[in-house]
């Protein structure tokens, strides 16, 4: 049985039927929240493995159309259909709009060097994009690419100097195309040295033709909206994307503009600025792993469990089973009642001693002894008490109130906050499992498509493979078994990190420094940022330097700078704006959820710690040592 979770719905490699029917119809949630998605300038941006290539792909011809034929035949493309019909881009008459996809690649890069003005870029630009329409025309009209090119025909009215006939049937527009194609490649064969190079076009003339040309096709005009898509714009040299940038958003021209591009291609202005960390994204931009965020994280969890259960089902032997009916939701605690009966007993001898000769916790005590339920039960009880007597020995030291605390004030005391803190302090010390359950596959993936499936492939390896041997009487995936699975991705993503991120041993020392610390903030005995800590801040003053300084008058920082857009960037710290503090302002940069699990973090939001830029500087030279040596002082 092959792994359907390790295919990429992106990769042309899987045919467009079976694309539409691994596609999930809750990503269309968010064109709904823009005014008028096939009209104006969209920007699309994610981290790697967002989504962004899955979505563009979705509005070219050939998947439009067989989204619209298979919904009649295959029950879980109809959500896509419905979507789409809400959307706009499906009609009565069939798909409402003709895509044309660009996609960027390293070969533009090489090209910025020769071409400091960028008129051979626009040059060929143009000649993408006028390949990419007539594409897009024979598919919509189920033609054969390039024999058919003939049956289209193109009409516009091109400016003076503009190059793009005025009137030409496919085959000679894409000799047009072609042309500047070879001679693109030829000069760049012929180049030893980076020497400017003649030639090109002063105007992106391909855009007024998009949305202008009249196009006939076999069955007649072509009256539907046009969309160009252009992706993988983090390829072009940064000129080549400014110009490009520029040019598009002040086109006024008659079509939907959809860009795509992952996060590392902004500058740590774009990535940090005040206006970019603001909740929320301002109209025509969507940054998807912030859209799904927040208020939409029910949504962003339904959208992910619907692409799990359509990828089991393409699976050989899955059948109709349900993907999460496989996946074990709760403990069987009678197999570590024995390590439960233990910790009970230890924390009951912590809260003991701390009682000592007094009776201060004498009421606490009793309640905690007569207390009954299960053996996790009673742990979890003595454990969260042993950290409330952790809390008031604090406040007793400082107020010297010894009096006995009244058995009330244990409820009162405690909150949903201290017995998270006290479950997760539990398991940790014991080994018990803490992620697993489809919840937490969603909390691990922080809001990121690609690391949904990695860690959701890992567990479907071990269902598939229970399905084989147990066949009908398959048991569900232990939790035990779920928390090894998810360490191991986390595990091996840490691992990757060098390789994957500029700067990666500085980076991946700063990551452990903060992981460090974040793990011994929240296990402190008191807990006292309960459930835990996943995050550390610095003020919005510090942000600012950051940013807004002359990079001559900032140098020592400029390295801090780097890594931290890089991990903004790649959603390994995820940033959160505005947090109040005793009369200061902060930017929070929370932990990538699968760091919390390398870590033994909880996966909570909110517990997090000011620094300075100073420790994160020496934290990002030194690493995890710097905290240990922290630590070690503070016990001193």
């Amino acid at each position: 049985m092959r792994n359907p979770f390790r295919i990429r719905a992106s990769q042309r490699a899987v045919n467009d039927e079976e694309f539409v029917k691994l596609f999930s119809a809750g990503v269309l949630d968010l064109v709904q929240q823009l005014g008028d998605p096939w009209g104006g300038l969209v920007l699309l941006r994610s981290a790697p493995g967002g989504g962004k290539t899955t979505f563009l792909r979705l509005l070219t011809p050939r998947p439009l159309k067989l989204a619209n034929q298979l919904a009649e035949t295959h029950q879980q493309v109809k959500p896509t259909q419905s979507a789409l019909r809400e959307a706009g881009a499906i009609g009565d008459a069939g798909p409402g709009l003709l895509g044309a996809m660009v996609s960027f690649t390293s070969e533009y890069r090489e090209l910025a060097q020769f071409d400091k003005a960028n008129a051979l870029f626009r040059e060929l630009v143009n000649s993408r994009i006028v390949i990419a329409t007539l594409r897009a025309a024979l598919d919509r009209a189920e033609r054969a690419f390039p024999d058919d090119l003939a049956k289209l025909t193109f009409e516009w009215q091109p400016e003076s100097s503009a190059t793009i006939p005025a009137k030409a049937d496919g085959a000679q527009l894409f000799e047009w195309a072609s042309a500047i194609e070879r001679g693109f490649f030829e000069r760049m064969d012929a180049l030893d040295d980076p020497v400017p190079l003649a030639g090109g076009q002063t105007r992106m003339d391909g855009l007024k033709w998009f949305a202008q040309a009249r196009i006939t096709d076999p069955h007649g005009p072509v009256e539907v909206r046009r969309v160009l898509l252009l992706d993988e714009l983090q390829t072009l040299a940064a000129p080549q994307r400014i110009a490009l940038l520029d040019f598009v958003t002040n086109a006024r021209e008659q079509c939907g503009i959809w860009v795509a591009e992952r996060l590392e291609a902004l500058t740590h202005r774009d990535l940090l600025s005040e206006g970019a960390l603001k909740d929320r994204d301002y109209e025509g931009v969507i940054q998807l792993e912030r859209r799904w965020s927040g208020a939409r994280a029910r949504t962003y969890a339904r959208f992910v469990e619907s692409i799990a259960n359509l990828r089991a089902s393409k699976a050989d032997g899955f059948g109709d089973r349900d993907f999460f009916s496989l996946i074990g939701e709760v403990d069987d605690m009678s197999a570590w009642q024995g390590r439960f009966e233990a910790a009970a007993a230890e924390s009951e001898a912590v809260v003991v001693t701390a009682n000592g000769r007094g009776s201060r916790y004498n009421n606490w005590i009793a309640e905690c002894r007569a207390g009954g339920g299960t053996a996790h039960e009673k742990a979890l009880r003595w454990r969260s008490t042993r950290i409330l007597v952790a809390r008031d020995g604090r406040r007793a030291q400082v107020s010297f109130d010894f009096d006995a605390l009244a058995g009330d004030e244990l409820g009162k005391r405690g909150s949903s906050g201290v017995d998270r803190a006290a479950d997760h302090f539990l398991r940790t010390e014991i080994g018990a499992p803490i992620y697993f359950g489809r919840e937490t596959l969603s909390a691990v993936s922080s809001y990121n498509v690609d690391q949904y499936l990695e860690v959701a492939g890992e567990l479907f390896e071990e269902v598939s493979a229970k399905i084989r041997l147990q066949r009908d009487a398959v048991i569900p995936l232990s939790p035990e078994r779920q928390d090894a699975l998810i360490r191991q991705v986390a595990a091996r993503r840490w691992e990757e990190l060098v390789r994957r991120l500029p700067r990666g041993y500085e980076a991946r020392r700063l990551l452990e420094a903060i992981g460090a610390f974040c793990r011994n903030q929240t296990f402190q005995e008191n807990a006292p940022y309960a459930p835990g800590v996943t995050g550390i801040a610095i003020t919005m003053d510090d942000r600012k330097q950051l940013i807004d300084s002359p990079d001559d008058e900032i140098r020592p920082l400029l390295p801090l700078r780097d890594v931290l857009t890089s991990l903004v960037s790649q959603n390994l710290l995820v940033p959160r704006l505005d947090h109040q503090n005793n009369g200061r302002s902060y930017v929070v940069f929370y932990l990538n959820r699968l760091l919390c699990v390398h870590f033994g973090l909880p996966l909570a939001y909110g517990g997090w710690r000011a620094k300075s830029l100073r420790d994160l500087i020496h934290w990002q030279e030194v690493g995890a040592a710097a905290e240990a040596k922290a630590e070690e002082r503070t016990l001193v």
